[in-house]
């Protein structure tokens, strides 16, 4: 089971501060993924999701792709909509590292 590094608490900090700084739903139950929770728990709609991460740099949204590209992140199970508002902030920062997604998934 994949546990979350400490980058992945900061990103996750960073993109649900209304968690503050839990990480994960229960005590002794760490999340899995970053994605998850925030399109789950904290995110009203995918418009709100899209804001979130336009708030990272390139830099964490790149750690971010890597991680759905290697498998480690959970992109499948996100509320509706959520991926793809996703992909429109990734397409318009870091157009060549869209297409890899886009050819994953």
């Amino acid at each position: 089971m994949r546990q979350l590094t400490e980058q992945d608490k900061k990103l996750l900090a960073k993109l649900a501060p209304e968690l503050q700084g839990a990480t994960g739903p229960a005590p002794g139950h760490d999340f899995k993924f970053i994605l998850v929770p925030v399109s789950h728990r904290v995110s009203s709609s995918p418009e709100d999701f899209a804001i979130r991460f336009a708030k990272l740099t390139d830099e964490e949204l790149t750690y971010i792709i890597d991680l759905i590209l290697r498998g480690e992140e959970d992109v499948r199970s996100l509320a509706e909509g959520d991926y793809d508002a996703l992909l429109e902030v990734i397409e318009k920062r870091l157009p060549e590292k869209a297409m890899n997604l886009t050819n994953k998934t």
